[in-house]
């Protein structure tokens, strides 16, 4: 299958774009191309590509929800990746929490985390991709906005490398570590729920997203470790299967890149008090298996 490497933004450095000139604003939420949306066609399946991780904490921002070090993964951690599964779970895990300390201009937290994706960068084999003028230019950055874009250059490099080597199998990996850790950063954040919150809804609309990062894990399940881990996503399935899928009569939507005004049916998902908890819930525990490879 030709590479889908643009279907799945891994998380990795792209919470690096949620500077405050990211141009996301959350009155477009509704919009698809708030999401950046596009559609793709292969072997008789569509899959949207997700929407990245820019976007998610443009929300969080907007909800004024504060940077906390208790959401990252603990750098001991690391230590225990000794298998390519956990490796590469591990990397797009790490990558995540390196792109949120980078959005929130965390610069020693960062340094501390390039260095462990790099470590584990070796062991996955995309060591190329950080070389010595890339950890030169964190070491002599002039401001804040130059360490969003490293590690926004950095996530690109990646993308390529993977793409260019088709290692769409470990592309799927390091996607749902990195999709993972995002929601899993994001849900805890969100300490209470509450109706008509964008962050809530935010999370809620996850749900379109998890559900085309399983559809593009199956197309890799012939590989026994992507089945495996498909398996320990079942929990979280089982509950956005849940949530109910509501038409809005008469909605606006607005088309930002063409500014048109689109006047017809809608769709929301719609999360209850009790599912969020429920969602929270599973979305720790299944993160806490995997970032501490306790399966």
């Amino acid at each position: 299958m030709k590479s889908i490497i643009k279907l799945l933004c891994f998380s990795c450095l792209l919470y690096s774009a949620c500077s405050e000139d990211a141009g996301v604003d959350a009155d477009n939420s509704d919009s698809l191309d708030a999401y950046d949306v596009n559609i793709i066609d292969d072997d008789n399946l569509t899959f949207y590509l997700i929407p990245s991780p820019k976007d998610m904490f443009a929300f969080i921002k907007k909800g004024n929800l504060a940077f906390s070090s208790e959401v990252l993964n603990p750098q001991k951690n690391s230590d225990k990746y000794l298998d390519t599964k956990s490796q590469e779970i591990g990397f797009g895990i790490y990558s995540a929490d390196l792109a949120y300390t980078a959005a929130f201009s965390r610069v020693n937290e960062a340094t501390e985390y390039l260095k462990i994706v790099r470590n584990l960068s070796v062991k996955i084999g995309i060591s190329s991709v950080f070389d010595d003028s890339l950890i030169k230019r964190f070491e002599n950055m002039p401001n804040n906005d130059s360490l969003i874009r490293i590690t926004n250059d950095t996530y690109y490099d990646i993308v390529k490398f993977l793409e260019e080597n088709e290692r769409d199998a470990s592309l799927a990996m390091l996607s749902t570590g990195g999709w993972l850790e995002s929601l899993y950063i994001v849900i805890n954040l969100k300490d209470k729920y509450s109706e008509n919150d964008n962050v809530i809804q935010l999370i809620a609309d996850q749900k379109n997203v998890f559900e085309n990062l399983i559809l593009y894990l199956g197309q890799h399940s012939d590989d026994e470790n992507i089945k495996e881990v498909i398996k320990e996503l079942l929990p979280i399935k089982k509950i956005y299967e849940e949530l109910e899928v509501v038409k809005i009569e008469n909605a606006e939507s607005v088309n930002s890149r063409k500014n048109q005004i689109i006047v017809g049916g809608a769709t929301k998902i719609v999360i209850n008090e009790k599912q969020f908890n429920k969602l929270k819930e599973t979305i720790i525990n299944v993160r806490n298996k995997l970032a501490e490879n306790n399966i």
